[in-house]
């Protein structure tokens, strides 16, 4: 727990996710900060959101970049080796050609697996199996060196170690054939071993070949692995080769083992560690009596000494020689010591005489691996020096002929041969002191090896570069911040001495009114510039002031603040007297002044008028005629400039309140002109006198028209339109009226003049009749839409009570002679205002007349008044204001193009009657699997939806009550069937019983729960026969989609549902449940359990923990669970459960935990203060015991 804890602390993604955490909170809260020049990048929130979000996606993006890296490294790598086939081939009189091509295709018969393993040994699967996945290329390789026969096949096939291959292929498809003919490539989950042919390593065959091929194996290493190409060399010697071998063989054989660690270090140009596996140590006389006791896990240890680092770096042959003298002596002594033990344990003399000899045997072994190693390690100037780790003793196979040096040595000073070998040892499978070796020596020091220097140089002159870029950078932003620093704190000391200067002209603007223009400039003029210098430009400061840390922006702002505040204490209030001077004094005669000037004044007292470039434009005027001669141009232009800034930067109020006689004169003064808004006024109340019928939808849609149709204002449908604004009223009494409404004149009604009288004929003459008509004409059509728009908008169809008044009401509206078609109709006539030219004539030339207008006026409309001429502009006729207002209605029922449009929006409706009248007749005789769909109701709506108002409106109000009416009268009839079907039996059968109800006494009988629950039950024959046409189960939650589109959940159902598939899996009637059962554990005391499921026995006595399969309910058909423990003291103790539910209330009895899976449990039972926990496995993942549908599961109720 601790050591994942501490894993989970220092985890490389934990972090990253805090350190993502860290930048996210700096951009949030520092990013404001930031600021370049005036400039801040990340002050608005999006950004820093984006940016953020940015840096997720960068992230993301950079861990999928480096996993399809590594896939494409581990895929190059492998076609690679596979193409070694395709690779030019060598020269028929090369020697090596042969062995090449053998070595392709060894490779070739393995490497297409390679693609499928995965090393590491995880078993994941997924995406974040593909970020921890470890590919070829990763894991460690080693690579073996040593003479033929000397032990390294052996030693990889008994190492311990899991092969990938070997699973899929076979462990001789990874081995070579008759040794290692070539080289071997071992695919194991931690590491690749390397399996070189001795011939490499000896070279004595063909030497020619073997260099070739040795140095073809080295330049594929290190084209597969540029960087790091071995994780270490195992140079194996064997017993054999140091026993039966002269001293001159023996010195031969390190010169070729040290030629070609000196290649492997030249060519790979790489630092590696060396370990060397003295093998075939069983030759060894005694080997196998002295180890024959070893137990598996003693067998593989490490037989051996590893080297310090330091010394096993750099050595000497004599700091080497007193190292391996001391290691080795400390190994025999071991074996010496053993010696007592052994022979009081060895009963078989002959075997304890072999067994003796090993520590003698051995301690002669010990100067021959000194000289050799000796002589294979030893420092030298004229070759790169060879990392020796450590030394190591094993024995892969027992086979073979033991030596004996003791009884040679005797042999040959009595003048016998000196060669004695014991007895031949039987071929044994075992393997001694390798998988430790492996797997806790070697593999775990694969981090010594060095990397390619050439490589590792360039890094690290890349990291040198990057380094000193980072310094500069971080040098150059250090000493910009110093300068900066400097050059604000000179700049703040510039603006504070600034200040005493706009001290003293403050006191001048504070005079206000007492100031003149001109003594006010200079004040003026050094607070707007008082953050502004020479050398410090606000505008456009130098980068030694910025940095972030420019400090402009803000003096800036505070300086233009106070300058703002003090422009309207200096100016406005001059600005304000001087209008109301020029007010007073203007010459009466001088209308255009006076009105100008009253303009500007009332836009300076009432914010809404306000107008900055009138306000500007006149007061400019005015201070260059009342300034002084001695002003200079240069003055006029800052106070120009300060009455701008004034002005334009927001709506500007007057400080003082408006003085209301003086408007009040100027107003009576200036009221020269009447408004045609107030003869029109006056026009229409002369002439909307009630005189005129009023249009009325009583009137107009037939006598059916008041069962169909209401006011939604709650006026009754006999009050309607004025008839003024009829047809009738335009053509025969607005008309002719309008012609003599010069006499309606009035005054102006503007916010100028605030409606004050004016003399008519002044106003006629400034007018004109003409203007003055089509003003009255626009208002009046106007008003005409307006009234029309709103009496529309309030008819509505009657509101309706139930299906039986929404049908009658689509039955009257899709009728031949519909008041809706009626209605529109007339509509349609009383908003077509253009009267057509000569529509009598029937001429072919009449007909083409009036259809080019009727083209050329959409047209019109079409391209609108920006395409139109002006002169055709002029000619435009006033009444389209209305007639292209109701157009969509004049288009329903217009005959020209056909049958009119009306006659489909009536079959709308008689489509709507139809489906509501099915949906009723369906209704009636409870069959609701022949309900109507609601497809009918979606396209009325939709339709609807295209149609002009109140069309629209009624044609959805109708649709959506009657599908309101639909689905409750649906929901009624099925919800009475429901209740009268099974509601009633669920109620007493199934509610507040166990296991519905835990704490229930009373059970559910097993008949009650088929007849409810099972195929073809109450609950799945009502679903299938009544709901199933109508019920959505595709989702999560089953619901009844009813024709109006409403849903209603069927959670009862989905639960009986699935009550179903569990307790009746084969579809019977009968209740089937299968499981296993198995005892996890069992009070000590308890001699013995016996567990009688309905029938079925079972015993246990603290044996093996062997899964049991039982049903519910048993054969017997007791309805009975029975457990009997015996023990010595308390002889028999039972626990029974009895009813149809029995054993489920066992499980309920104990301490329920959860299992490996959902079809597991664990139920902790106590009998009589005995404990015994049993491993419950259902037969599904949808586990009976647990089925949280049981619990939930309430009878249905009205739908």
């Amino acid at each position: 727990m601790l050591r994942r804890l501490f894993s989970l602390i220092f985890s490389r993604y934990l972090f990253i996710t805090l350190g993502l955490i860290a930048l996210g909170l700096a951009i949030w809260y520092l990013g404001p900060l930031f600021a370049f020049a005036n400039y801040r990048p990340l002050e608005p929130v999006k950004v820093r959101v984006w940016i953020m979000i940015g840096i997720l996606v960068l992230l993301l993006l950079r861990l999928l970049l480096r996993v399809w890296k590594k896939q494409r490294m581990n895929a190059r790598l492998i076609d690679a080796v596979m193409g070694m086939r395709e690779a030019k081939p060598a020269s028929p009189n090369d020697p090596s050609r042969a062995a090449i091509d053998e070595l392709r295709s060894n490779f070739e018969r393995a490497l297409t697996q390679l693609k499928k393993t995965r090393f590491g040994g995880k078993k994941e699967s997924g995406l974040m199996a593909q970020f921890g996945q470890k590919f070829l290329y990763q894991i460690p390789w080693y690579v073996f060196i040593g003479a033929p026969g000397s032990g390294k096949t052996t030693a990889l096939l008994n190492s311990g170690l899991r092969f990938p291959l070997a699973e899929e292929m076979g462990k001789e498809s990874i081995r070579g054939v008759g040794g290692t003919r070539s080289c071997d490539w071992w695919f194991a989950d931690e590491t690749v071993l390397l399996d070189t042919a001795g011939r490499y390593t000896m070279q004595e065959s063909d030497a020619v070949a073997d260099k070739a091929e040795w140095e073809g194996f080295l330049k594929l290493l290190k084209k597969f692995r540029p960087r790091q190409p071995l994780n270490g060399a195992i140079l194996t010697v064997s017993v054999a080769d140091l026993l039966s071998s002269s001293e001159d063989e023996r010195d031969r054989h390190a010169a070729r083992i040290r030629a070609r660690l000196n290649e492997l270090t030249d060519n790979l140009n790489i630092a590696f560690p060396i370990y060397v596996l003295v093998s075939k140590v069983d030759l060894l006389g005694g080997f196998n009596e002295y180890f024959n006791n070893l137990s598996k896990e003693e067998r593989a240890q490490v037989w051996g000494f590893t080297l310090p680092l330091q010394l096993g770096g750099e050595v000497n042959r004599e700091l080497l020689g007193r190292q391996m003298e001391t290691e080795m002596d400390l190994l025999a002594r071991r074996l010496f010591d053993k010696l007592p033990e052994l022979m009081l344990s060895e009963s078989d003399t002959a075997r304890r005489a072999r067994a003796y000899t090993l520590p003698q045997h051995f301690a002669n072994l010990t100067p021959l691996v000194r000289q050799l190693l000796q002589n294979v390690f030893a420092d030298s100037k004229f070759a790169p020096q060879a990392m020796l780790r450590g030394v190591y003793f094993t024995s892969g196979t027992q086979e073979g002929t033991p030596f004996d040096r003791l009884l040679g040595s005797l042999n040959r000073s009595l003048g016998f041969d000196g060669r004695v070998s014991l007895q031949q040892t039987p071929k044994s499978g075992k393997s001694y002191f390798l998988q430790d070796l492996l797997h806790k020596v070697i593999f775990p020091e694969a981090h010594l090896a060095g990397r390619n220097r050439r490589a590792e140089r360039r890094e690290r002159w890349l990291s040198i570069a990057g380094h000193t870029a980072v310094l500069g950078l971080l040098a150059l932003a250090v000493v910009g911040w110093a300068v900066s620093y400097k050059r604000n704190n000179n700049y703040i000391d510039f603006v504070d001495s600034k200040t005493a200067l706009v001290d003293g002209h403050l006191k001048t603007m504070q005079k206000g009114e007492g100031a003149t223009l001109l003594e006010l400039l200079p004040g003026l003029n050094a607070l707007v510039k008082l953050a502004d210098g020479p050398d410090f430009p606000v505008g456009d400061p130098p980068i030694n002031l910025t940095y972030g840390l420019y400090q402009g922006g803000k003096l800036d702002a505070a300086a233009q603040d106070s300058y703002r505040k003090a422009i309207e204490r200096a100016l406005l209030p001059q600005i304000v007297r001087r209008l109301e001077e020029m007010l007073r004094t203007t010459p009466e005669d001088n209308l255009e002044l006076t009105y100008e000037t009253l303009k500007v004044y009332l836009m300076l007292a009432e914010p809404k008028h306000y107008d900055p470039s009138t306000v500007e434009a006149f007061l400019r005027l005015d201070w260059e005629r009342s300034l002084p001669t001695s002003a200079t141009q240069e003055q006029r232009d800052q106070l120009f400039t300060h009455l701008s800034r004034l002005l334009n930067a927001d709506a500007v109020t007057s400080p003082f309140p408006a003085d209301v006689d003086l408007v009040k004169q100027k107003r009576e003064q200036l009221a020269r002109y009447s408004l045609a808004q107030r003869a029109y006024s006056r026009l229409k109340n002369r002439l909307n006198n009630g005189s005129l019928g009023d249009f009325t939808i009583a009137e107009a849609g037939g006598p059916q028209a008041t069962l169909v149709f209401r006011r939604a204002s709650g006026e009754p449908l006999t009050k309607g339109i004025p008839g003024l604004f009829t047809f009738h009223g335009y053509h025969n009494v607005f008309l002719p009226e309008a012609g003599s409404i010069l006499g309606l004149l009035e005054n102006e009604e503007g916010w100028v003049l605030d409606r004050v009288a004016q003399r008519p004929q002044q106003q006629l003459d400034a007018l004109g009749e003409g203007s003055l008509q089509r003003d009255l004409k626009r208002l009046y059509l106007h008003e005409y839409v307006g009234l029309w728009e709103a009496y529309l908008s309030d008819v509505r169809l009657v509101s309706s009570g139930s299906m039986s008044q929404s049908i009658e009401t689509a039955r009257i509206l899709s009728a031949p002679d519909s008041p809706i078609a009626q209605f529109l109709r007339a509509v349609a006539r009383e908003t077509t205002l253009i009267k057509p030219e000569n529509p009598t004539d029937s001429s072919l030339l009449s007909q083409a007349k009036r259809q080019v207008s009727s083209a050329k006026d959409d047209l019109a409309r079409t391209l609108g008044p920006s395409i139109v001429p002006a002169v055709a502009r002029k000619e435009e006729r006033l009444e389209r204001i209305v007639d292209d207002r109701f157009e969509p209605i004049r288009r329903l029922v217009r005959t020209d193009s056909g049958a009119p449009q009306i006659d489909q929006v009536m079959k709308l409706f008689n489509e709507l009657y139809m489906n509501l009248s099915g949906t009723e007749a369906a209704l009636a005789t409870r069959t609701t699997l022949s309900v109507p769909s609601g497809e009918v109701l979606t396209r009325v709506r939709a339709e609807a939806a295209q149609l002009p108002m109140p069309l629209r409106g009624m044609l959805e109000n109708l649709a959506d009550s009657g599908s309101r009416q639909a689905d409750g009268s649906i929901r009624s009839t099925l919800g009475g069937e429901l209740d009268s079907s099974l509601g009633e039996f669920c109620r007493r059968a199934i509610q507040g019983r166990y296991p519905f109800q835990r704490a229930a006494q009373q059970d559910v009988t097993l008949a009650d729960f088929s007849r409810m629950f099972s195929q073809g039950g109450l609950m799945d024959q009502f679903f299938t026969s009544r709901l199933a046409p109508m019920a959505d189960i595709s989702g999560p939650n089953w619901v009844l989609r009813q024709p109006g589109g409403a849903t209603v959940p069927l959670g009862s159902f989905q639960k009986a549902a699935r009550i179903r598939d569990v307790f009746f899996p084969s579809g019977g009637k009968a209740m089937d449940l299968s499981f296993e059962f198995k005892v996890l554990e069992m009070d000590a005391t308890i001699e013995q359990m016996t567990l009688d499921v309905d029938g079925q026995v079972f015993r246990y006595a603290h044996g093996p923990q062997v899964p049991n399969r039982a049903t519910w309910p048993g054969p017997r058909a007791t309805n009975q669970v029975r457990i009997v423990t015996t023990s010595a003291k308390d002889g028999e103790k039972y626990m029974v459960m009895t009813g149809p539910w029995a054993l489920f209330r066992l499980f309920d009895e104990g301490e329920i935990r959860p299992g490996a899976g959902p079809e597991r449990f664990v139920a902790a039972l106590l009998i009589h203060g005995k404990r015994i926990v049993i491993e419950v496995t259902a037969s599904s993942v949808q586990n009976p015991f647990r089925l949280r549908e049981l619990v939930s599961f309430s009878c249905p109720g009205r739908i």
